[in-house]
């Protein structure tokens, strides 16, 4: 039996030691750098966010193409250390948004019948009832129950209350008027500081849904829907630039006037219908001293049912009008709710920013202070 040795060349030294060096740490950035050797271009462990289909939603890693000044890279963009923590308390509120989303279709789908099929209509035809059979086997007194709206569903902080806390529900005996049951009751553990920020998070998403159900209250207590509200005095016909006569039904809400609309010179495009919301203004200066009311956060309830732009307009949406002539895209229900969520959180930030003015002022008119020349000019 016969061994073979064989000698190391100088060249198979070189070889060796390019993959000792390959293996060595980044020499700029070892605490977070991945790339070994020699390189210029450093990168950082990447997180990725995916899709249920397979497809990246986001990533984040670390880069440095200088070897001095790293960025974040969010996506396709370079983002600092200040812009990156603003970007991920709106992902935390993103997420939540997204939970309550998975809340509110947990609580449909438990709402649904047992066979997952056919839904339950109310014998009586009350638009908001669930058809529970229990409430309705009594022929001389029926219970009308909608559905169940709860906050905090699987939250930590809604402890043995697994379903979720301060539930609600529309409700209604016989033809009496309409109300909301609200079952506010149950001890709460002790909240920690993440658990308050959840908490706040899921009462302005609750917010808005108490708000849509009492307006569905004042719906139903007036005796009008949207589908039957129109009154004969709102179908109205004009004639199009191009000769064509419309006949068009206003939706319930619509207030404006359309006198200018039978003039013969509109598109079908441009007869919208609309309702504006409160106004509200602000002040604002563009130069010293200079200040201008500007009008903030106009809510606008509209469709334009030919419209040629995009089929969102064709729909009831709402625009927000943000500042004067500055207005959102058109929002359906789900994108209204997520954008009173984003000011909601902005709205915290300014509460939080009360005391702490409050507390500067006070410190500061606790401190001496002598005239300067400016006070005596």
């Amino acid at each position: 039996m016969s061994i073979a040795v064989s000698t190391t060349d100088s060249s198979s030294t070189k070889d060796f030691t390019a993959l000792k060096n390959d293996r060595q740490l980044c020499a700029v950035h070892p605490d977070w750098c991945t790339e070994t050797g020699v390189h210029d271009d450093h990168f950082g462990a990447r997180h990725v966010v995916m899709g249920n289909d397979y497809r990246e939603l986001l990533d984040a890693r670390l880069l440095d193409f200088s070897g001095s000044d790293p960025v974040i890279g969010l996506g396709e963009t370079d983002t600092d250390a200040i812009e990156a923590r603003a970007k991920a308390k709106e992902l935390r509120r993103f997420a939540d948004a997204l939970e309550a989303l998975a809340d509110t279709m947990d609580a449909s789908t438990n709402g649904e019948s047992p066979n997952g099929s056919d839904t339950i209509s109310c014998p009586d035809g009350v638009s908001f009832c669930t058809g529970d059979p229990a409430d309705h086997e009594d022929p001389n007194e029926h219970f009308h129950h909608g559905p169940f709206t709860a906050m905090g569903a699987h939250r930590p902080y809604a402890g043995r209350h697994r379903d979720g806390i301060m539930t609600f529900h529309l409700s209604q005996v016989n033809d009496e008027a309409p109300g909301l049951d609200f079952v506010a009751g149950g001890d709460w553990p002790t909240l920690s500081l993440g658990e308050v920020d959840e908490l706040i998070s899921d009462m302005s998403v609750h917010l808005a849904k108490l708000r849509a159900a009492r307006m569905q209250i004042a719906g139903l207590m007036s005796g009008q829907t949207i589908e039957t509200a129109a009154t004969a005095d709102r179908t109205w016909t004009y004639d199009d630039r191009y000769g064509t006569r419309h006949t068009v039904t206003c939706p319930s809400w619509c207030t404006v006037d359309h006198t200018d609309d039978m003039d013969g010179t509109r598109h079908p495009a441009d007869v919208h219908h609309q309702l504006y919301g409160t106004v509200a203004y602000a002040e604002y200066t563009e130069g010293y001293e200079d200040y201008k009311s500007w009008q903030l956060l106009c809510a606008h309830l509209a469709v334009s049912p030919d419209s040629t732009v995009s089929p969102t307009y064709r729909v009831p949406h709402v625009l927000v009008e943000v500042a004067a002539d500055m207005y959102t895209r058109p929002m359906d229900p789900d994108q209204l709710a997520e954008f009173i969520e984003t000011v909601t959180g902005q709205l915290e930030e300014l509460r939080a920013m009360h005391p702490r003015l409050a507390a500067a002022r006070a410190e500061w008119a606790a401190r001496p202070h002598t005239t300067t020349n400016a006070e005596t000019a």
